[in-house]
């Protein structure tokens, strides 16, 4: 019974700090997406995107990994995006997701940003701006 008792407390424990790791990833993604976006500076992204990465703005206008860069810091320079805030944000296994605003003097853009696990980190796969 003290075995068993033993072997309960250790998965309990092992539990709380895998998800106690977890939610460090999602908030320290989060910041540094937040703080890329709110900086103006993309270039602290570029880290973060998977080989396949896309990006679909909201003129429908599709981009792939080698202009990704180029073009969402065209969007933004354009737009002039002073500020990104997120509202919702999630992972289910080896997926994540941060949904968004993104605030310009002009209008207020919902962004979508899609990860997923590769190697043990979490890589933008996808990026939909709205």
């Amino acid at each position: 019974m003290k075995r068993m008792n033993r072997f309960l407390i250790l998965v309990c424990v092992s539990v709380f700090f895998v998800s106690i790791c977890q939610a460090q990833t999602t908030d320290n993604l989060t910041k540094k997406i937040s703080n890329a976006f709110n900086t103006q500076n993309i270039g602290m992204l570029s880290d973060l995107f998977s080989n396949d990465a896309e990006l679909t703005l909201p003129d429908g206008n599709n981009f792939r990994k080698d202009n990704l860069d180029e073009q969402l810091n065209r969007f933004i320079r354009q737009k002039k995006v002073s500020g990104f805030e997120a509202l919702h944000e999630g992972e289910k296994g080896n997926r994540m997701f941060i949904i968004g605003n993104l605030h310009s003097p002009s209008a207020t853009y919902r962004i979508n940003l899609f990860l997923k696990n590769e190697s043990g980190n979490f890589l933008i796969y996808q990026i939909k701006i709205e």
